[in-house]
């Protein structure tokens, strides 16, 4: 007998006969969709239920499941009995037995622990993604799109089919760039936010001579990302379009065309631009010979929590390992520690230590001890982990031990504020030392040399690597960091950011005129506003945008006709 998963439920005997899944009742088929998800651990009849009817429990669930279960027993098993049944009971709960029926889940998931098995870059490895992708091409339980029992499993599935895609995509570039096109294209509608698929698609087109396609997948995932998460293409996507850019203008016009002198061409950005600003104190606070066992690195988008890590390697080389918690889930639940121990060039056994830990297990004391190992030395040891909050609770307390049993090791946390981890696994760590990331100053930027640079990015550091950038790409940044600040404040906080951007300072009486919103509500907005750095306060108290660049990005999406009739409204209250 075999059970899919992947894709819509199917079952299928040991002759190759279709059996009546589909058939099953809708209740009979989530329960079997469970077990199959998570074969490789017992579930309480309790932990099962609440995966099937969450908080629409029955009278007596432990009774409705055992129905179920039955059910399932008797359509596809007719003839079985508890010495074959591939739902067995054990422990007061249900297993589904892989050696008594086949799921081809588990053959996936075998698959992808054979890729650490495997040297990168030979042949054997790219058979296994050949394996995977033959076994990944739909996502499991279609059914249940959004039961949180299933959204892990989808994510584990889809991150294993997208890897797989990309290297076949990246092996067929010189021999096939067609394939290697069409397999980029199929790993983008997986993923669309993945950037990677997007670089494998252009890369392609490119090697295809059809740098027209390039330019246009560029903009589809400009786009996506814009629309849907308000962030724009990484520096190096930028660099390989300007790159397409070039090469077709030079097709076009080989000749270099003069430059008229009354309007000469923007100079490139300056490189002193992007280097690293201001942090002296929170720097020294941690490179002093015994920094506190735990900082937390806290600041809303754009204040510049990822450069601040990536200057504290810089100051000390070879002490400073950072992992990412956005991106350590499922299958890769231990992506963070693994690129911190890689920084900090830990041996091969230590990293195989972290290789061969599954992604619903902890890592044991035995393991941890192995891996301590790699912390000791004369000198403190940075594990920095740059989106902090997204740890879930078996790597918050893996990385609690690991702070308590090694001396040297301390520990550097980022994310954008204290809130953000009340209710979170991470809160259990303590925060004994919390630095908040202000804007840089005025001295800070006053090396650059630029007079009007603190207006227009009010100190927030990623709008001073934007500021010299063509005014899309500033407009969009600028963009981002303001949803980005605000996603969390209530309702009336981005109007007030619209009116402040279209009729410049205002006062809390006029913003409540022009709103209806009752004051305290509209003075509550104003201080998320000041506190999360996006209004400043006049003398005369009104409150006005701290960054030019953000407000002009901000008025750039309100049309004339409003900002008119919005004018015309002031003017009548005033």
């Amino acid at each position: 007998m075999r059970v899919s998963v992947l894709g819509q439920l199917t079952v299928t005997g040991d002759s190759g006969e279709a059996l009546p899944a589909g058939e099953l009742p809708r209740r009979a088929r989530q329960v079997l969709a469970v077990l199959a998800a998570r074969h490789d651990r017992i579930q309480s009849k309790d932990a099962l239920a609440d995966s099937v009817w969450g908080e629409d429990l029955p009278g007596n669930h432990v009774a409705a499941l055992e129905h179920y279960v039955s059910v399932i027993r008797r359509r596809l098993q007719p003839d079985g009995s508890s010495a074959n049944w591939f739902i067995v009971t054990r422990s007061g709960g249900y297993l589904f037995d892989t050696t008594r029926a086949g799921l081809d889940l588990a053959d996936l998931r075998a698959l992808i622990r054979r890729l650490d098995t495997v040297t990168p870059g030979c042949p054997e490895r790219l058979a296994v993604h050949a394996e995977i992708l033959a076994l990944a091409r739909e996502l499991p339980f279609p059914e249940d799109p959004y039961a949180e029992w299933a959204e892990p499993v989808r994510t584990e599935v889809q991150v294993a089919a997208v890897n797989a895609l990309l290297q076949h995509s990246g092996a067929s570039l010189s021999g096939d760039p067609a394939r290697s096109f069409r397999l980029a294209q199929e790993a983008i509608e997986l993923d669309p936010f993945l950037e990677s698929g997007y670089r494998a698609a252009m890369t392609a087109a490119i090697a295809m001579d059809r740098q027209d396609d390039a330019l246009r997948i560029f903009e589809r995932c400009r786009q996506i990302l814009d629309e849907e998460l308000g962030v724009t293409p990484s520096a190096d996507l930028v660099r390989l379009q300007r790159e397409v850019l070039a090469g077709r203008t030079a097709a076009i016009d080989p000749e270099p065309a003069p430059v008229a002198t009354a309007s000469r061409p923007a100079p490139p950005p300056d490189p002193s631009r992007e280097r690293f600003l201001g942090r002296i104190t929170e720097l020294r606070l941690l490179l002093e010979p015994d920094p506190p066992p735990v900082v937390h690195i806290v600041g809303p988008s754009g204040s510049g929590k990822s450069a601040f890590l990536a200057e504290l390697e810089r100051h000390a080389p070879g002490r400073v390992g950072i992992g990412h918690g956005a991106s350590s889930v499922g299958v890769l639940r231990h992506a963070w520690l693994r690129a911190a121990l890689t920084d900090l060039g830990a041996p091969a056994e230590v990293l195989k230590v972290v290789d061969e830990a599954g992604p619903e297990r902890p890592l044991l004391r035995p393991h941890l001890e192995t891996i301590g190992a790699a912390f000791d030395g004369p000198e403190p040891v940075f594990v920095a982990i740059d989106d902090a909050a997204d740890l879930d609770a078996a790597s918050v307390a893996e990385l609690s031990w690991l702070g308590r049993h090694c001396p040297a090791l301390r520990i550097v946390l980022t994310y954008c504020y204290p809130s953000e981890i009340a209710e979170r696994p991470l809160s259990g760590l303590g925060s004994p030392v919390v630095l908040r990331l202000e804007p840089l100053s005025d001295p800070d930027l006053a090396v650059l040399g630029d007079r009007d640079l603190a207006e227009r990015t009010g100190g927030i550091p990623a709008l001073v690597g934007a500021a010299l950038r063509p005014a899309e790409v500033s407009h969009a940044v600028a963009m981002q960091i303001a949803r980005q600040r605000t996603r969390w404040m209530p309702d009336p906080s981005w109007e007030i950011l619209r009116l402040c951007a279209v009729l410049g300072p205002l006062s809390v009486g006029e913003l409540s005129t022009l709103t209806g919103y009752p004051l305290p509500e509209l003075l509550s907005c104003v201080d998320h506003l000041v506190h999360a750095h996006l209004l400043t306060e006049n003398e005369d108290g009104r409150v006005r945008h701290r960054s030019s660049l953000i407000s002009a990005a901000v008025s750039g999406q309100v049309s004339a006709a409003s900002a008119r009739y919005l004018r015309r409204r002031l003017a009548a209250d005033n």
